[in-house]
């Protein structure tokens, strides 16, 4: 974490938030004060759409920073987080399903995600995040990934959820995940999340954990 000694810029001008994400940036003023400041201080003055580009970059650093804690925080919390994202990519779907598929693909945050208009709920899932990381600051306890008697259980949903996605082609062969239709990219990346939470307790736990460290990835990967 960035040690700033301008804490100042804790506060940002109300001209500067006009295309910024004002509930992630408020969820770090609250539980990351000095990641909130860092960011705040590279935003002041930019025109608006190089000021939205330079926040959710610093989002998405944040959130590589602090996967860890996001991974530690309570197994509920990672699970409403997966239904929170399951929502989004269904959302997106109706709008634009080329999109979905590279948010699916790429990420929520992502450049490409961001290329048009934030997707519905977007605010509300990164500041789930955010809220995910203080929670999970400094946690001992272990935080066990999805186990391989989980994974038949989640593959299993999955199809009940998109019978005509073929998923578990698509992750297992990754010229047939090329060559998928955007349809099929973004229904089947949908369903793996809906397909976590509907998982009896502990195991939607699990894959919680396990969907969401691919999701975030950390900052050496």
């Amino acid at each position: 974490m960035r040690r700033l000694a301008a804490l100042l810029l804790l506060v940002i001008p109300a001209p500067a938030l006009a295309q910024a994400p004002l509930g992630i940036l408020d969820a770090l003023r609250r539980d990351f004060p000095l990641d909130h400041a860092a960011l705040s201080a590279g935003l002041v003055g930019k025109p608006p759409q190089e000021e939205r580009r330079l926040a959710y970059a610093g989002i998405d650093r944040f959130l590589h920073a602090h996967r860890d804690s996001i991974l530690a925080a309570p197994g509920p919390d990672l699970v409403a987080i997966e239904a929170r994202q399951g929502a989004l990519l269904r959302a997106l779907e109706t709008r634009d399903v080329r999109l979905c598929a590279v948010v699916g693909d790429r990420g929520l945050f992502s450049p490409e995600a961001l290329a048009g208009p934030a997707p519905p709920g977007l605010d509300e899932y990164g500041a789930a995040l955010v809220a995910a990381a203080k929670a999970g600051a400094g946690a001992s306890a272990a935080t066990a990934p999805a186990s391989r008697e989980d994974v038949p259980a989640w593959l299993a949903a999955v199809a009940k959820i998109e019978p005509a996605v073929p998923v578990r082609t698509m992750l297992s062969d990754r010229q047939a995940r090329a060559a998928s239709s955007s349809g099929n990219l973004c229904r089947g990346a949908a369903a793996m999340h809906e397909a976590a939470v509907s998982l009896p307790a502990g195991q939607r736990e699990r894959l919680a954990r396990t969907l969401l460290r691919s999701v975030i990835g950390s900052a050496a990967e």
